[in-house]
């Protein structure tokens, strides 16, 4: 027993090592993206849009919210205490998932709205253990004070996926982003939220985006996609086949943002009218 106790610290120790240059060079290849006026990051509710961002070359840095599965609500919670029970180790536990486990927090596990399943059993830390290695929860500890020395200084463009479901209350959800908004731009920011989630079309239909921007920086898409993006197939599950909606979705929020200076409807709904098959 005490053999594999050791073996176990010696992988453990050996994976904070392996992380810690991994990080190292994250933070060298994300160098001049520190420096730009606006700071684009994910929110989540999984790693779908970190990854988005970085295919598309807009990712900034890797949020608290980048590597896991949250839902709006646990982001609110966590903001409002400053992240003060995120790390500790009373509040986190490993949970079996599949053939592996995950360590999920038990203190942001309460939400009011609904969201998919896996998105609300308590913040999860999908591809780190804080509990076992050192780097991870370095590495988180890293995310939260960047994240709260940032809060209400600088712009950002924060990117929500939202993953759909029968029970899902876009309005609800709407209140809540507006809600994180007020957070950011308190003292002056314009940050803006990209919320986009699916609707699934038949397959001999052009796939398209429609656009409904609202006046308080929460921008709005529907995804007229024809798979969700789940499953096996690696270009279904990460939506690799929909990047040219990503990169008309960009588009039209670099355009918001240059014509940003004229008055919009608080909520009008703009089709992209592509009609391209994708």
């Amino acid at each position: 027993m005490k053999g594999e106790v050791i073996k176990q610290r010696v992988r453990d120790n050996l994976k904070s090592l392996k992380r810690t240059m991994r990080n190292l060079h994250k933070k060298w290849k994300y160098r001049n993206n520190f420096t730009s006026q606006v700071l684009w990051v994910s929110l989540g509710e999984n790693c779908l849009p970190d990854d988005i961002l970085r295919r598309h070359n807009r990712k900034s840095f890797s949020s608290v919210f980048s590597s896991g599965r949250s839902n709006i609500e646990y982001i609110l919670q966590m903001e409002k205490d400053d992240y003060r029970h995120l790390l500790e180790k009373e509040h986190l536990q490993h949970f079996p998932d599949g053939e592996h486990a995950v360590v999920r927090s038990t203190f942001y596990e309460k939400c009011v709205g609904h969201y998919s399943e896996r998105h609300m059993l308590g913040f999860e830390f999908t591809h780190h253990d804080p509990l076992r290695i050192k780097e991870d929860s370095r590495a988180f500890q890293r995310r939260i004070s960047r994240q709260l020395q940032y809060r209400g200084k600088k712009d950002f463009v924060f990117l929500y996926h939202h993953r759909i479901t029968e029970h899902s209350d876009l309005s609800l959800l709407r209140e809540h982003l507006n809600e994180f908004l007020s957070l950011y731009n308190a003292q002056g920011c314009d940050c803006k939220i990209v919320l986009f989630y699916q609707h699934i079309i038949a397959a001999n239909s052009a796939k398209r985006i429609d656009f409904t921007p609202h006046e308080n920086g929460l921008l709005e898409f529907v995804c007229h996609t024809h798979e969700i993006w789940g499953g096996d197939d690696l270009d279904t599950f990460w939506a690799k086949k929909d990047d040219a909606l990503f990169a008309e979705m960009f588009e039209t929020v670099d355009k918001y943002a240059l014509s940003k200076r004229h008055t919009f409807p608080e909520s009008t709904f703009v089709s992209t009218g592509s009609g391209v098959p994708l």
